[in-house]
């Protein structure tokens, strides 16, 4: 499981959910919420969407890099409709969120932004303009200075081979099977994934476990390593520990689980001859676009999603049909007075020059949701101190850190507050004896914590958590 996985999560292992909504008891007071090993920000993408209350969510992950594409990705999603359109935004996000190499432009663009990611760590007054509605003042000082040099680690030209990193986790996690790995990848999604993830589509899947790209926006060239996915690991060399820069995250279940298994929109469940007319990268792109738009503007999406690959394929057989056309003088383009669009604009002014002359620009948010960053391996102290006891609404699990759950975390529950603990059915390379071993590890974990287990205990409930309540 753990070479599968890998020793980070970089993605969420479930669809995003809104978190205030399992908060069952809640006073009128704020709402408080613990979000321990979550991954990513997708939880709270939708929280900020979907949440009417004032909502403070504290977030504690198992590495700094985690820390750092949390603070990119708010800054994407957050960029001014006038320097950024949309469509791009959405593309950019799902580029660096879940490719293993990028695009030019999106390169580019993390470049030129890296100086005002390092601000927002180092400069808080500079934090407090940009991202109000982020607090980094709760952690520690050291680990500021390690996000600074992970930011300039992704600006920098060191080596780092991603396509050779990618191919030597999927050979050793294969074996014998690498040169059969399209039937390994069939075995696993026919298996597993298939029944569970309705609009995950296989050769979209296939193609992201051979090479680690899963979001082919706008058929682009990935080419270049998508830095902000290296992280170090300490191994054991001639007796000495050394640190081992490399890709050590999922190779298993793909970051389309994330965004792109489970959609509001119903048509995007349509089946055509028993095939998806949806791919799960195109579910992502529309949800991703949807949290975009209401995130920035408090108005829900209500845009039709682009058209199907069907109809698609159909009107381009169409299109290629031979026919007779005449050409006027109206139809004719005068390059002098094309007008380009303000993203096109902005996306021309950093995709060439200077990398420093681009400015982190945000919008405010139209939701009231606050995030504070909380330091690494504080969990167990966390009971011990006064400011955090009986202070949370719910607390949320990630599978990484489940075995947080503990008698100590009742200490940090309000009188029955609820207990949130992900699922491992899209682990595609669990057993479904290791997922009842993970289903008994859990409920005797909430039986020690003197937490309800709620609902069924069957390992289908919820599809994507199991719910606790304090007793």
């Amino acid at each position: 499981m753990l070479d599968a996985i890998g020793h980070i999560c970089w993605w969420g292992l479930t669809p995003s959910i809104n978190l205030p909504s399992f908060c069952t008891h809640k006073s009128n007071e704020k709402v408080k919420i613990l979000s321990i090993g979550a991954s990513d920000i997708r939880n709270i993408m939708e929280s900020m969407c979907q949440s009417d209350e004032e909502v403070e969510i504290y977030i504690i992950e198992t590495n700094l890099e985690q820390y750092c594409r949390n603070l990119l990705l708010l800054s994407v999603i957050l960029q001014p409709p006038s320097l950024m359109g949309l469509q791009e935004k959405t593309e950019l996000y799902l580029d660096l969120f879940g490719n293993s190499l990028l695009r030019s432009h999106s390169s580019k663009f993390l470049k030129s932004i890296i100086k005002s990611l390092i601000r927002l760590v180092t400069d808080d007054d500079y934090l407090k303009g940009k991202l109000p509605f982020v607090d980094l003042s709760l952690l520690k000082f050291k680990e500021r200075d390690f996000m600074e040099g992970i930011f300039k680690f992704w600006e920098g030209t060191s080596p780092f081979e991603m396509t050779k990193l990618w191919d030597s986790r999927v050979r050793r996690n294969l074996g014998n099977r690498y040169d059969c790995s399209r039937n390994a990848f069939d075995m696993d999604f026919n298996m597993k994934l298939r029944e569970r993830a309705q609009l995950l589509d296989f050769n979209e899947y296939a193609n992201w476990r051979q090479n680690g790209v899963a979001f082919d926006v706008r058929d682009g060239v990935f080419d270049i390593p998508n830095r902000t996915l290296c992280s170090g690991i300490i191994n054991m060399v001639n007796g000495e520990k050394q640190l081992l820069r490399g890709y050590w995250g999922d190779i298993v279940t793909s970051p389309y689980i994330a965004h792109g298994v489970v959609t509001p929109l119903k048509s995007m469940y349509e089946v055509r001859n028993r095939i998806n007319v949806r791919t799960s990268s195109e579910v992502s792109e529309y949800n991703v676009m949807c949290y975009i738009h209401q995130i920035t503007t408090g108005e829900k999406y209500d845009r039709p999603p682009k058209p199907d690959r069907f109809t698609l394929a159909a009107k381009q057989q169409k299109e290629e049909e031979p026919k007779l056309t005449e050409i006027t003088e109206e139809d004719e383009v005068d390059e002098e007075t094309v007008d380009y669009t303000t993203s096109q604009v902005q996306a021309m002014s950093f995709s060439g020059g200077s990398n420093e002359k681009y400015k982190l620009e945000v919008v405010k948010p139209s939701c009231n949701v606050s995030i504070k960053f909380l330091p690494l391996g504080i969990v167990q102290q966390l009971s011990n101190k006064s400011q955090y006891q009986k202070q949370f609404d719910l607390i949320y699990f990630g599978v990484s850190q489940v075995s947080y759950f503990s008698p100590e975390i009742t200490e940090l529950l309000k009188d029955e507050a609820n207990v949130l603990v992900e699922n491992v059915k899209y682990i595609a390379s669990l057993s479904k004896d290791q997922e009842l071993q993970y289903l008994n590890k859990i409920k005797e974990y909430g039986v020690q914590a003197k937490c309800e287990l709620l609902g069924s205990n069957d390992q289908s409930n919820n599809n994507f958590h199991f719910s606790f309540q304090r007793s």
